[in-house]
């Protein structure tokens, strides 16, 4: 019994790793894009920051399409003649 214990143990241990971990990715992330965008993140409000994390969705979605396009036109189709 006292071997599951140590296991539940364990596993709520590194359930708090991983979600500290993430924490700590998402704020990397989230100061790194302040500092690139240099946002004045004081100022801003929920609405605007959602606004602009949608507008850099929308862009990166733009650029993920636009070389999957260029990708696929990439193959060389064979030449007559």
């Amino acid at each position: 019994m006292t071997n599951i214990s140590k296991k539940l143990e364990q596993i709520e241990k590194l359930k708090k790793e991983l979600l500290e971990e993430k924490e700590k990715i998402e704020n990397t992330l989230g100061k790194e894009l302040i500092s690139q965008f240099d946002l004045n993140y004081e100022s801003l409000t929920k609405n605007e920051i959602k606004e602009f994390v949608d507008n850099l969705k929308d862009s990166y979605d733009l650029m993920n399409e636009d070389q999957s396009l260029n990708s696929s036109s990439s193959v060389e189709s064979p030449k007559v003649g």
